[in-house]
């Protein structure tokens, strides 16, 4: 039920009065945000405000207009709107629109929606870069940094020493002029355009507003992302080894993570997993927590080397030597003798990335050093991907090696085995809808867990 809106001059009244009893260098409100009647210590602060509030209200986005005022009086909201004007760099902002906001009942006076997580939210919607449908590639995707720290979505008080790393999010060209951003509990599009700052430009010289039709998301963990049906049994691989908490935590180097779809855990692995050693090579293989590598490092050299915790070194290329057998970006990853098809790439983790692959990374050729040090080989730094094209094709990816029923078989014929770990999370029915929570408002988003070879990737 959506919260009544209430007179933000009452509102402002209330919060002035509060903020003069202690001084706070705040931004002072003393009428509503529409009067623009708005005090700060700095005056050209203050400017850049008023502008930016004139240009929402006059284009209807009057909830992220309150959100702006309502950041204003939070140390943190200050601090992450200060910072938006000193950075000295272009920002895109997404804004969504008031019907988006009224969908997750989000609505001032903001109740519920706790000050970090709120501040939180306005950093997931503030992207790096000038980013237009013109700037985006005419397939694929870009990856886009936001001002959301991941050490924020821990909410760890951090100087640098555990992660620098910004979350990330996956742009990709719609109809219309439009673009996607493509979420793990949903996608939003945008308008046809960003809205017309010209009246602002002076002010907003550093900002382009972009409205969008859904309130972005946090990206999940990665033990929610696993809970997906089809993808069910890296989960509980991770158990069986005891890596399951393992990969949630945040690193200073990042977090990398290729996940098998169910259907190509064969019974010859299956046997393998009841081994402890075994299992923990094939396991640790799939997966590294000292890199987090986005697709445009290895489609913009060609192929990178990237070291896994099991200590062996697995090579992601944007092309595969057989042609045929390219995944749907053409891109694949090989351990040993065996290569998998990148199926999806670039699904953003609360604490890296997670690409989908079509084989189990098993060779008995592979003989992993120990001693290694996991991480990667490249000249670009993971924890702040840039916004550079990722080739491959915009829309959801059809897993290849199916017929129309979704029906596939593995290399070796055999009916693919769930992976025995009690403890493991099941996966969710076709159709279940996730509710993800955003401090005390909770986002309902419909996640499509269709087969992972039934044709479509879902939601994914």
């Amino acid at each position: 039920m959506r919260l009544p809106q209430i007179s933000l001059f009452s509102s402002s009244c209330f919060a002035l009065v509060g903020l003069l009893c202690v001084l706070s260098p705040r931004i002072l409100l003393s009428v509503s945000a529409q009067n623009d009647d708005l005090i700060c210590p700095d005056a050209s602060l203050t400017e850049y405000l008023i502008a930016l509030i004139d240009v929402l209200f006059a284009n209807g986005l009057t909830v992220y207009e309150n959100l702006i005022v309502h950041y204003s009086e939070l140390d943190n909201g200050y601090q992450f709107l200060h910072d938006l004007y000193t950075s000295g760099e272009k920002v895109t902002m997404l804004v969504p629109t008031d019907s988006a906001w009224g969908e997750v009942g989000i609505w001032p006076p903001f109740v519920g929606l706790t000050d970090d997580w709120g501040v939180e939210l306005g950093e997931l919607h503030a992207l790096r870069g000038d980013i237009s449908y013109a700037s985006l590639p005419e397939s694929g995707h870009n990856i886009a940094s936001t001002w959301l720290s991941l050490a924020s979505e821990y909410n760890l008080t951090d100087d640098g020493s555990i992660s620098n790393a910004r979350q990330a999010v996956s742009l990709a060209r719609s109809d219309n002029n439009a673009i996607v951003i493509d979420g793990w509990w949903g996608n939003a599009s945008s308008w046809s355009g960003p809205v017309d700052t010209s009246s602002q430009r002076s002010a907003l010289s550093n900002l382009v507003i972009l409205p969008i039709d859904q309130v972005l998301s946090f990206p999940p963990s990665v033990g929610e992302a696993l809970t997906t049906s089809g993808l069910s049994n890296m989960s509980s691989a991770l158990g069986v080894v005891g890596k399951a908490d393992e990969v949630e935590q945040l690193t200073s180097g990042g977090f990398t993570i290729f996940v098998p779809v169910d259907d190509v855990w064969t019974n010859d692995v299956r046997e393998m997993m009841g081994d402890g050693d075994s299992a923990w090579t094939i396991v640790c293989s799939h997966y590294t927590t000292s890199y987090t590598l986005f697709s445009p490092f290895w489609t913009e050299s060609g192929s990178f080397d990237l070291s896994v915790d099991s200590g062996a070194t697995l090579t992601v290329r944007a092309g595969s030597a057989s042609g045929s057998e390219a995944g749907q970006d053409g891109s694949t990853v090989t351990l040993g003798e065996v290569e998998a098809r990148i199926v999806k790439s670039d699904i953003t983790l609360r604490n890296g990335v997670m690409h989908i692959i079509d084989k189990v990374l098993v060779s008995n050729s592979s003989t992993p050093a120990a001693s290694a040090t996991p991480g990667g080989t490249g000249s670009k730094a993971a924890s702040s991907p840039s916004a550079t094209s990722t080739g491959g094709t915009k829309d959801k990816p059809t897993i290849p090696g199916t017929n129309d029923d979704g029906d596939t078989g593995s290399d070796d014929g055999e009916d693919s085995q769930a992976i025995d770990d009690p403890s493991a999370p099941r996966p969710p029915s076709a159709a279940t809808r996730s509710v993800r929570a955003v401090g005390g408002v909770y986002l309902g988003a419909l996640v499509g867990v269709v087969s992972m070879f039934g044709g479509v990737l879902g939601a994914i």
